[in-house]
This record gives structure tokens, C-alpha cells and sequence, in this order.
């Protein structure tokens, strides 16, 4: 098959393949609901697009769309790209020790180890949750957004973030300086990726400190990973890093935006809050609907090692497709009414967290995490 020529691509001209917030930007979010009416799988700037839900859940499951790193010439790509490409340094001899890039059996072997240690901490995450929760809001006014945004929304991921790695509380700051407010910039415009880079270093350098004496560091995510060096020859030492950013970085800056999304949405709509504090069970619901309505992860970025029939089209082996979260988690053939939130929804079968192999290794936690800090926001709420 060969390509549309570009000459042609006139009505989505404006389309961004990047991160932005359903919430504000409508213009995009309309574009993307008109692919999934009349072109499913759309050939934009040197990639195809997949908007509709079945064909993203298909996509995410399909062994011959691989997730690799795109070449050092293809701006457009996903954010974790982003994050992988810095943490890759260019260095050709770690690409092959990242796990989020890599193929069976090492990306598996990297993924058992921390979902057996995020297995070995959840009985206890909860409680976590709740006591850092507590601690942050007790000491400002949760009526007030730029107190709940300071007090409550920054530290709060970030000291989950050092505590899933096994790092002193203390050190959340780490997170916060090199990232906060960086996030949200760069997910929504591409922009600012010289500060983010910058930040990525950093915390490449910290974690790197802590790992030099890793052998005196409590139970947590670096302990884990450094031990899978040690046993089976499951990681190699080049790997310990690499993934321990890759791991720090997805449990803070997948979360921080989601939380502060779902703290404004709440503050703006007090009936909300108020019935997640009368009834409790809606958190959970209220977290399911809070990912897939803002969808922090808009696209992910695979290519075919094959011809792919997907679509109602065919992607050839060897090119890009921007699997579109974003727009499958508002497909009105799967959410009724899909840009509205609805605290009580079900089913909710959302795509948020990826699925198939690259499925979020940290999703319970992640679930978890937000349902216990924003029933304690709701409890102290008035």
C-alpha cells in the first residue's frame, strides 16, 4: 500500500499527536472524534492514527506493533519516548537494557520483578496512602486550590513516588524540583523539553547516588531491581538505572497530573465531593472515570515488524502508528455521552493504562494511590 500524498491532508491540518487536556481543548478532541467517524486509520505527518476503540484495544494486543524508539527524526513521539530518549542519552549500549523497549524475555523478566515487588508492598500501600494524605492535608486549608496545589498535589505523588522506590520520604523534593510544573508543560504543548531533559539528568544523577549504596537501602523498587542483577542473571547492572528512572518517573509524573486534574474538577464541582465523602464506595468509580476522561496518557507510539491489517486498513511493515488513548477512551460506541464525567459509570472498560504487554505495570497502585488521597481530601472538605 502506498501512502496518501501529504498534499491531500487538508482537514487536519491542526491535528497534534501529542499529550493535551480533554477538558480544554475541544478543538482537538473534535478532530479526533471525526477520525473515528470517517477515517479510523488516518495517515498524518509520516505516521497512522488508530482513534477507535476497538481498534486501539487491538492495537495494544497486537504482537507484530512493537514498541521501540523512534528514530532521532520523528518529533512526534509518545511521552514515555520522550522520557527514554533522554534517559538513553543517545548511548547506543543502553537501549538495549531499557525494558519498556525491549522484546521477550527480558522486558518480561524486568516487569515480573517489579510487579512482585509492588505485590509485596500493596497490602501496606493503602494505609501509606492514607497516613502521607493525612499528614499534607491537616496542615492547609482544603477549600482553598493554590493550598491544596502546593500542599497537597505536588508533595503528595512524589513522596509516593520515593517511598515506591524504597527512598526517604524526605527525598520528594527530588521529583518536585526536577519536574514539577515541567509535566504539565510538556504534556500538553511538546514544549520545554530542554527543562525537562535537564530534570530527566538529574534525577538520573540522584538515583544513581542512592544505587552506589543501594546495599543500605530499605525494601522498596531499587532493592527489588538490584537484586534481579544478582539472581537468574535476570537484569545486568547497564540496566539498573535505566529502569529504576524509567520506574521513579512513571510512579510521578503519570500521577501528578491525574490528581491535580481531578483536585480542580472536585473543587469546581462541590456536589462531587461531596457525595465521594457520603458515599464512599463512589471513589472508586470516581478514579476510573477521573483516568479515562483525562487520559494523562493521550497516545502511545508502536511500529509494525509486519504487514498489519487494522482499521479497516492496512499499516506496513516498518511504519509508525499513534494508537490514540485519548480518543478511545472517548468513543461515544463504547462511553455514552463519553465527554461528560460521570462519577458512577459502569462498565467503564477504558484504556488508560495501555493494555496487552505494555499494560501499566503500576496500575493497581496507581488506582490505588488516587482513590485514597482523594477520599481523604473529600473527608476534610467542607
Amino acid at each position: 500500500m502506498t501512502h496518501p500524498p501529504e498534499k491531500i491532508v487538508t482537514d487536519y491540518e491542526t491535528l497534534r499527536l501529542k499529550h493535551f487536556d480533554p477538558s480544554r481543548d475541544h478543538v482537538q478532541l473534535a478532530m479526533l472524534h471525526q477520525l473515528q467517524r470517517d477515517s479510523p486509520l488516518y495517515w498524518h505527518n509520516g505516521v497512522w492514527v488508530l482513534t477507535r476503540y476497538a481498534d486501539v484495544f487491538a492495537a495494544l494486543r497486537e504482537n507484530r506493533l512493537v514498541n521501540r524508539a523512534a528514530d532521532s527524526d520523528y518529533t512526534d513521539r509518545s511521552f514515555v519516548g520522550k522520557i527514554m530518549k533522554v534517559i538513553k542519552g543517545h548511548r547506543e549500549h543502553d537501549k538495549k537494557h531499557v525494558f519498556h523497549y525491549a522484546d521477550r524475555p527480558y522486558h518480561a523478566d524486568v516487569r515480573t520483578i517489579m510487579r512482585e515487588e509492588l505485590a509485596r508492598q500493596m497490602p501496606d500501600l493503602q494505609q501509606l496512602f492514607r497516613s502521607i494524605a493525612d499528614e499534607l492535608l491537616e496542615k492547609i486549608d482544603c477549600n482553598d486550590e493554590k493550598s491544596l496545589q502546593k500542599g497537597f498535589v505536588e508533595p503528595f505523588p512524589a513522596m509516593v513516588a520515593a517511598e515506591l522506590m524504597g527512598l526517604p520520604r524526605e527525598r520528594w523534593r527530588w521529583f518536585d524540583e526536577c519536574f514539577g510544573g515541567v509535566a504539565n508543560t510538556t504534556r500538553s504543548s511538546g514544549r520545554n523539553d530542554d527543562g525537562f531533559s535537564k530534570g530527566l539528568r538529574r534525577i538520573e544523577r540522584l538515583l544513581g547516588q542512592s544505587l552506589v549504596k543501594r546495599a543500605e537501602l530499605p525494601p522498596g523498587m531499587i532493592s527489588a531491581l538490584s537484586d534481579g542483577c544478582e539472581a537468574d542473571n535476570l537484569m545486568s547492572e547497564e540496566g539498573l538505572l535505566p529502569n529504576s528512572v524509567a520506574f521513579a518517573l512513571g510512579a510521578y509524573v503519570n500521577t501528578r497530573p491525574l490528581l491535580e486534574q481531578s483536585v480542580g474538577y472536585l473543587l469546581r464541582n462541590p456536589s462531587a465531593m461531596e457525595r465521594i465523602e457520603r458515599e464512599p464506595g463512589v471513589v472508586r468509580t470516581a478514579v476510573e472515570e477521573f483516568t479515562r476522561y483525562f487520559s494523562t496518557t493521550a497516545f502511545c507510539s508502536r511500529v509494525a515488524t509486519a504487514d498489519v491489517e487494522i482499521g479497516g486498513g492496512l499499516v506496513p511493515e516498518g511504519d509508525w502508528v499513534n494508537i490514540a488513548l485519548v480518543a478511545a477512551n472517548h468513543d461515544p460506541e463504547v462511553f455514552e455521552d463519553p465527554d461528560r464525567i460521570d462519577l458512577a459509570r459502569h462498565p467503564n472498560p477504558h484504556v488508560a493504562f495501555g493494555g496487552g504487554l505494555h499494560v501499566c505495570v503500576a496500575a493497581a497502585v496507581a488506582r490505588a494511590e488516587l482513590q485514597s488521597s482523594l477520599a481523604c481530601l473529600a473527608r476534610r472538605f467542607r
